[in-house]
């Protein structure tokens, strides 16, 4: 048993003693009042006033009472109480680009970390939502399936790197792939919504494929671009561990840059919305776009805690307060008035 109060029991600890000392103090001092008024055993046989095991019982039970009173008030707890909260919303799904050209740096400090803090800002936006990460380059994966923890999808989010895929390109139709095997597990398109973050680049070329195979599950994407038109080198190392540009088979240095209208492409296709990413504010749209999602009842998170068991003592509280009533209104008939 634990206690959320314990200071309470400290008084209890201080009254207990202080009480003692009071009804011994009591009893002398009565003691010496009636000696003086005259002989106690013929007073005790014409007098009403309760008796030496009445008022010690009367005292017991009062200051039980109080010690009840302050143990409940210290909100002893014990076992676990469960609580189910529910409530309603949507399923938002955030399709992260981990290929190499989310390297470039023409996004500060690099693409792939611009990306991460736009799929945060719109989650904060999105609090009654549940949401989930999948993650491409040439293949994808679901990585946190849709949850309404977001300080874990958070940790899932700041740990995603572009080692995560073992096959730096871009294939936007393997991407499409895993977002229509998630949503189509559940049955939950009506339901759901895609949030694409990339640069726009398609070096498998199959964007065509891509984008029927996200319109056929009907799920509405809406893309954020990351990335500059002019584009960016994208940072490599050599086999010292120096970085140097990423050089294509000619040995040409490779400039990435943001290819919006395959962004633009995605998002009109299937029903959301396109947008830059150059700060907070720049996903608004997408935001609004995402509050207009169709919400459902979604499955209470049952949380433990300790049990509150303050009632058992506030009951013995008042029981032992009423016995002291009952007690302290008996009077025993004195052999003066048989």
């Amino acid at each position: 048993m634990t206690f959320a109060q314990p200071l309470y029991l400290g008084l209890v600890a201080v009254v207990l003693p202080l009480a003692l000392v009071g009804y011994a103090w009591y009893e002398r001092a009565r003691r010496q009042a009636l000696e003086a008024f005259g002989a106690e055993r013929l007073l005790a046989e014409s007098s009403a006033l309760p008796g030496r095991l009445d008022r010690a019982v009367g005292f017991a039970l009062g200051v039980a009472g109080v010690a009840f009173c302050l143990v409940a008030l210290a909100r002893p707890q014990f076992g676990a109480a469960t609580e189910l909260h529910r409530r309603s919303g949507g399923d938002v799904l955030f399709l992260l680009d981990v290929s190499r050209s989310m390297n470039a740096a023409d996004v500060a400090p690099s693409r792939l970390e611009a990306a991460k803090h736009a799929a945060a800002a719109i989650a904060r936006s999105l609090p009654d939502d549940r949401v989930g990460l999948l993650v491409f380059g040439g293949t994808g994966f679901l990585q946190l399936p849709p949850t309404g923890d977001h300080s874990t999808f958070r940790t899932f989010l700041d740990a995603t790197g572009t080692a995560d895929i073992p096959d730096p390109s871009t294939n936007l139709e393997a991407a499409a792939g895993v977002v229509a095997a998630a949503v189509g597990r559940a049955g939950d398109a009506p339901y759901t919504a895609v949030v694409l973050l990339s640069d726009g680049e398609d070096t498998e070329g199959k964007l065509e494929q891509a984008i029927r195979v996200l319109h056929d599950a009907g799920v509405r994407v809406s893309t954020v671009g990351v990335g500059s038109i002019e584009g960016a080198s994208i940072p490599d190392r050599d086999s010292s561990g120096a970085v140097i540009p990423h050089r294509d088979y000619l040995g040409r240095p490779v400039v990435s840059r943001l290819v919006e209208q395959n962004l633009r492409d995605i998002a009109r296709r299937t029903g959301g919305v396109y947008v830059r990413w150059s700060g907070d504010e720049s996903v608004g749209p997408v935001v609004a776009d995402l509050a207009r999602l169709r919400s459902r009842a979604i499955s209470g998170t049952s949380h433990s805690s300790a049990a509150e068991r303050y009632q058992w003592w506030l009951v013995a509280a008042f029981c032992a307060l009423l016995a002291e009533s009952v007690v302290r209104a008996v009077r025993p008939r004195h052999l003066g008035w048989a």
